[in-house]
C-alpha cells in the first residue's frame, strides 16, 4: 500500500501543470540577514540610546520583505563571531544577503572595526602595531563579514553600518562613536556587493530624537517602498537624512552591484485607488508650468509622469523640465551653496534625466538639448561635492550631445584643473575662449581661467 501511494504521488506530479506539484515546487529565492544592535556599552566606551531599537525595527522590516533574519542585541565578541558563523552557513545561493550593525565603530590602521559590548578595548598609549593587534583580538573587523559574504553569498550582498565616521566625545550617547581616534574609513566592496555607511567621513551618525536613529528611520521607510531598486533605496535615504539633518549627516555608499535590478518591496509601486466618480484630475500645461516654477522637482516630475501615463510622451513635458533645470542652475550658482544643497541639486538632475528619457518624445528637438543641460548641471553638482571622476563623466556625456557648448567645455576644464590635469584644462578653456564662440558668458569665464593659469 505504501508503494502505491508513492506511485500515485509521482503520477500526480507528472500529470500536473509545471510548478503546481507540492512535492516538486521550485524553492523561492532566499533572502538572509544578520541584524545586530549594540547599546549597553561599558562606561569607558559610552552607551547608546537607540541602537537596539534600530535593530529591532530593521529586523521587523526585513522579515516583512521575506528575509530570514538572525537578530542579536548587545553581543560580546564571542557572541558576534557565533552569529556570523550561523549567518555564513545560510549564505550559499541566497538572492540577497544583508548584514546590518547599529552601534559603535572605529578605524584602526586603515581597517574598520565594530565594537562588541564588554570588549575591554582600551587603546591607551599603544603603538600602531600593538593597536592593530589589540583591535583584532578585542573587536570585530568589518572587512571579515564583507569577505564572508563575497565568498559564500549570492547575487546581491549588502553591508549596512549605522555607526560613526567621526570622532566626537566618547561618551556622548547621541553620537555613534567610541573614541577620539576612530571614525570609519572607506571600504571597497567586492563585485556583487554594496557597503552603506550611515554618514560620510568627518560626520556623526545621529542617534535620533525619538525611538530610532535618523539613518535607520529613513532607510526602513524606503526599504518598504515598492517599485524602487536597491540603489534607489539608498539614494532616497541619503536625500532624506541630508534634509532632516540640514546637511550635518550625509550617508555614503560604495557599490559594485551587478546583474539585474532587485526590487526588495516588489517591482510595481502601489497605485492609489481612484474613488468612484472622482477621477484624479490631470494637470494642464499651465498648471505644470506653475508647479515647475516653484522648483519642486519631485512633485513636478510626478505630475509630468502622471500626464504622460494618460496621454503618452508629448511636448508638455519639455517646458517644465527646462524650468526645473533653470532652478538647479540658480542653486548651484549661489556661492553659498552648501554640500546639502549640492546633494539636492544632484538628486534633482537625476530625477529630471529620468523624466526626459521617459516623457519627452525622441523626435522632440528639445530632447537633446535638455539631456545635455541636465548632464551639465549634474556635473556642476558633482564638482561641488568633490566627486571629480563622476563630474568628468557627466560633462563628457553633455559634450557627446552638444560638442560645441562652450559652457560645458569650460566646466570640463574646471574638472581637469581640479584633477591637476592642466594641459587638458588649458585645451578646454582655449576652445571655450575662441572668438568664434557665440556664448559670450562662457567665453569670458574661459579667458579668465586661462589668465589665472599663467
Amino acid at each position: 500500500m505504501q508503494i502505491s501511494i508513492r506511485f500515485l504521488l509521482l503520477l500526480v506530479c507528472f500529470l500536473a501543470p509545471r510548478g503546481i506539484c507540492p512535492a516538486a515546487e521550485a524553492p523561492a529565492k532566499s533572502r538572509i540577514a544578520l541584524v545586530i544592535g549594540n547599546s549597553r556599552y561599558e562606561a569607558a566606551v559610552g552607551p547608546l540610546r537607540n541602537t537596539v531599537n534600530d535593530a529591532k525595527a530593521m529586523a521587523k522590516a526585513l522579515r516583512s520583505l521575506g528575509f530570514t533574519v538572525i537578530e542579536e542585541h548587545d553581543v560580546t565578541r564571542d557572541e558576534l563571531l557565533k552569529a556570523v558563523g550561523v549567518f555564513r552557513a545560510k549564505l550559499k545561493g541566497a538572492e540577497v544577503a544583508l548584514f546590518y550593525f547599529a552601534g559603535h565603530g572605529i578605524s584602526v590602521s586603515g581597517s574598520n572595526y565594530l565594537l562588541p559590548v564588554k570588549s575591554g578595548y582600551s587603546p591607551g598609549g599603544a603603538a600602531e602595531g600593538g593597536l592593530r593587534l589589540l583591535a583584532e583580538t578585542k573587536l570585530y573587523n568589518a572587512e571579515q563579514v564583507v569577505a564572508e559574504m563575497g565568498a559564500f553569498g549570492g547575487v546581491c550582498n549588502i553591508v549596512i553600518l549605522d555607526a560613526c565616521r567621526t570622532t566626537p566625545v566618547a561618551r556622548n550617547p547621541v553620537e555613534r562613536d567610541a573614541t577620539r581616534s576612530g571614525g570609519l574609513v572607506e571600504m571597497n566592496p567586492p563585485a556583487g556587493s554594496l557597503i552603506a555607511f550611515a554618514t560620510d567621513a568627518g560626520r556623526a551618525a545621529s542617534d535620533g530624537d525619538g525611538k530610532n536613529g535618523l539613518y535607520t528611520e529613513e532607510l526602513i521607510k524606503h526599504l518598504l517602498t515598492p517599485g524602487i531598486t536597491i540603489e534607489q533605496i539608498f539614494k532616497r535615504t541619503r536625500a532624506g537624512v541630508i534634509e532632516r539633518s540640514e546637511g550635518r549627516q550625509v550617508p555614503a555608499e560604495y557599490s559594485r552591484l551587478i546583474g539585474d535590478d532587485i526590487f526588495l518591496a516588489g517591482r510595481e509601486a502601489a497605485e492609489a485607488p481612484i474613488p468612484k466618480g472622482e477621477p484624479i484630475p490631470l494637470p494642464t500645461a499651465a498648471q505644470l508650468a506653475k508647479l515647475a516654477a516653484t522648483g519642486d522637482t519631485a512633485r513636478s516630475v510626478e505630475a509630468i509622469r502622471r500626464l504622460v501615463r494618460s496621454r503618452g510622451p508629448g511636448a508638455e513635458a519639455a517646458g517644465p523640465l527646462g524650468t526645473l533645470l533653470d532652478h538647479v542652475k540658480e542653486t548651484l550658482r549661489d556661492p553659498k551653496t552648501a554640500k546639502a544643497r549640492a546633494e539636492n541639486a544632484l538628486q534633482s538632475c537625476e530625477l529630471i534625466l529620468g523624466a526626459i528619457a521617459d516623457c519627452v518624445p525622441t523626435e522632440d528637438p528639445q530632447r537633446v538639448s535638455l539631456t545635455a543641460k541636465a548632464h551639465n548641471r549634474r556635473g556642476d553638482a558633482l564638482l561641488l561635492l568633490g566627486r571629480n571622476e563622476e563630474a568628468l563623466g557627466a560633462f563628457n556625456a553633455a559634450l557627446a550631445l552638444t560638442p560645441d557648448d562652450a559652457y560645458v567645455l569650460y566646466n570640463r576644464g574646471r574638472v581637469f584643473l581640479a584633477m591637476e590635469r592642466k594641459d587638458e584644462a588649458r585645451a578646454d578653456f582655449s576652445k571655450a575662449a575662441d572668438p568664434k564662440v557665440k556664448q559670450p558668458g562662457a567665453r569670458k569665464l574661459a579667458r579668465e581661467a586661462l589668465s589665472a593659469m599663467k
